[in-house]
């Protein structure tokens, strides 16, 4: 039945209402004008600085603050010699941020097939039971059993006793021996022939023994060709760039977007950058075609924009924008959660203050010193000096990307990031809940 109401009843309904869309558009106006008040140039002038000194040709500025773009900038050059100003949706070399969108990836398949993070590794490929561990002896090396087999886990945390020849140069000559010393493991035609070679190279410590930065990721990237019976590009395409619509995220660029490749750049004297040519470093490999190896440590291409869209979904606890759910929030929280326990990770020789999840770094009550960041922030960065960090307790979102070799610019990573947690939010990081 239907009960009409009559004008004078509607009244009071009517009045509220009024007042609720003043209420909605009043509290609409305050945050923008708070968004609007917020100050960047300091920002804007690090950067700048860092331009004028020769010390970078230009770079790409993203800062996301609870959903809201709050700075979308770009800065100098993408190409000095053609005088090409950068731009926000240019497309850089992300090096080892590749890693965390690969990690994301594997987690993916361990959760659809229920697989244990603890399940040893030769499970999947048998000839890593063969494996030794190598030791230093002398002017050479013993090699002896392995305590307990390689982890998933220790593939995730670094802890395989899979490193570098960067990261271990006592044991430079067995990674020339078996080609894995080259610039982007260049050579290789596949994963799996590259990581046939892993599997016969000695380990340069016993699993979970401590952290060692290298190549474990692309064991990853191989798994996850067996488990999905897809090239690992193929697989992120699919399961991860278009639900995401990461439409410029790519192993080796389509034609019509190599022009969007910034050059990268190497200091040769105090005042002067030069280009990085490819006779001295293979720094054109995503302008390769008909290439069937695929980095897993560190081959993508993408832009700002795209590797946001990647950060906003894992800050939304997996859900992309429109709703489709990329990773489950079970495995989500232990990606960055904890997994070196009192240990932290090694960099190039260097303890770090913070520790490590399941494929990023994480930011330690000790660690918040560096960058202002809430403990739990999760962050990591390319050899060609790019960075993100997601503070999770903040909303925040800061990406800064350039293009320079080697990879010395830390501390203005670290400085830019700083700076915008300080323009986002003064508080204190250790007064943060």
């Amino acid at each position: 039945m239907i009960e009409w109401v009559s004008l004078s009843d509607m009244i009071p309904l009517l009045s509220y209402m009024r007042n609720l869309k003043c209420l909605v558009f009043i509290v609409f106006l305050f945050s923008f004008l708070s968004l609007s008040a917020q100050d960047f140039g300091k920002i804007d002038s690090i950067i700048n600085a860092e331009i004028q000194q020769k010390n970078i040709a230009g770079g790409v500025a993203l800062i996301i603050h609870k959903n809201n773009v709050v700075l979308d900038k770009a800065y100098g050059f993408a190409d000095v010699s053609a005088a090409r100003s950068m731009k926000t949706t240019d497309i850089f070399r992300i090096a080892s941020q590749t890693k965390a969108i690969v990690s994301i990836a594997f987690l993916q398949l361990i959760e659809k097939n229920n697989i244990s993070l603890d399940a040893p590794v030769e499970k999947f490929i048998p000839s890593f039971s063969k494996q030794k561990v190598a030791v230093v002896d002398g002017d050479g090396f013993k090699f002896v059993d392995l305590e307990r087999s390689i982890t998933l886990r220790d593939l995730l945390t670094h802890q395989s006793g899979i490193s570098s020849a960067d990261e271990y140069p006592k044991f430079k000559a067995l990674f020339e021996k078996y080609g894995l010393n080259k610039s982007l493991n260049n050579g290789f035609k596949s994963l799996e022939q590259e990581v046939a070679q892993i599997a016969a190279m000695p380990l340069v410590h016993q699993p979970g023994a401590r952290f060692s930065y290298g190549l474990s990721t692309n064991v990853l990237g191989r798994l996850i060709e067996l488990m999905s019976k897809m090239s690992l590009d193929q697989y992120l395409n699919k399961y991860v760039f278009v639900p995401l619509k990461m439409t410029d995220t790519y192993f080796y660029l389509p034609n019509d977007k190599k022009q969007r490749l910034v050059k990268a750049y190497s200091k040769i004297s105090k005042d002067s950058l030069a280009e990085i040519s490819p006779a001295v470093f293979p720094i054109n490999y995503p302008l390769q075609s008909n290439i069937q190896y695929f980095s897993a440590i560190g081959g993508l291409v993408s832009t700002t924009h795209d590797y946001a869209k990647f950060l906003q979904c894992l800050l939304n606890n997996g859900i992309s924008k429109d709703g489709k759910v990329l990773i489950g929030k079970t495995i989500l929280e232990q990606f960055w959660s904890n997994q070196l326990g009192e240990k932290t990770f090694v960099f190039g020789g260097a303890k770090s203050l913070n520790n490590f999840g399941l494929g990023v770094g994480l930011t330690t009550k000790a660690g918040q010193i560096i960058n202002h960041a809430s403990e739990g922030s999760f962050f990591w960065g390319g050899a060609f000096n790019t960075a993100y960090m997601v503070d999770k307790k903040r909303e925040l979102i800061t990406l800064f990307y350039f293009q320079r070799s080697p990879f010395v610019l830390p501390p203005l990573l670290s400085k830019l990031e700083k700076t915008a947690i300080d323009i986002i939010d003064p508080t204190p990081a250790g007064d943060k809940k």
